[in-house]
C-alpha cells in the first residue's frame, strides 16, 4: 500500500487528542512537568508516523553500508517508495 496523507493525518488525530482530552494536573503527575509531558506527547506522534511507513511505505529502500574514501558502497536490498 502506498503512503496516504488520510491514514497518515487520523493516526495523528488519534495520538494528539489522546494529549488533548488531559488536564495539566494529570499531565503534571503522570509526567512531573508539562515539558516532560509535551516531550512525550512529541514521541507518540513520531511513532504514528514511524508507524504509518512500516505499515504502508511501498518504496525504495536500499539497505546496506556506506563508507568514505576507497571503499564502495553496497546494497543488500532494493524497495520502491510510492507516495500518494
Amino acid at each position: 500500500m502506498a503512503l496516504n496523507k488520510d491514514t497518515l493525518g487520523t493516526a495523528l488525530y488519534n495520538a494528539r487528542s489522546e494529549w488533548q482530552n488531559r488536564d495539566i494536573d494529570s499531565l503534571l503527575n503522570e509526567y512531573g512537568t508539562l515539558e516532560a509531558a509535551r516531550l512525550e506527547m512529541c514521541k507518540a506522534e513520531a511513532e504514528a508516523i514511524i508507524e504509518h511507513l512500516r505499515s504502508n511505505a511501498d518504496g525504495l529502500y536500499v539497505v546496506g553500508t556506506l563508507a568514505a574514501g576507497a571503499t564502495a558502497v553496497t546494497a543488500t536490498g532494493v524497495r520502491q517508495i510510492r507516495i500518494n
